[in-house]
């Protein structure tokens, strides 16, 4: 519920981000279409996916480890 509100609190940030990147990168949903959905603007989603690729290796959180 909350990584959908705006705002620019870091835990949300941080996971909001990591949402895009697992959405745009490894489930192929489109920047555009994953703006409309969130209410977001495409290049806010971009700029989370470039984030969200930096979380994901730096901490090593995967998408496949959610789905165990």
């Amino acid at each position: 519920d909350q990584l959908l509100t705006p705002g620019r609190y870091p835990a949300v940030v941080r996971a909001r981000s990591l949402l895009c990147y697992w959405a745009v990168r490894e489930l192929g949903v489109t920047a555009s279409d994953l703006a409309r959905q969130i209410g977001m603007t495409q290049p806010a989603i971009s700029i989370s996916v470039k984030r969200g690729e930096k979380i994901a290796n730096e901490t090593g959180f995967g998408l496949e480890s959610l789905l165990r």
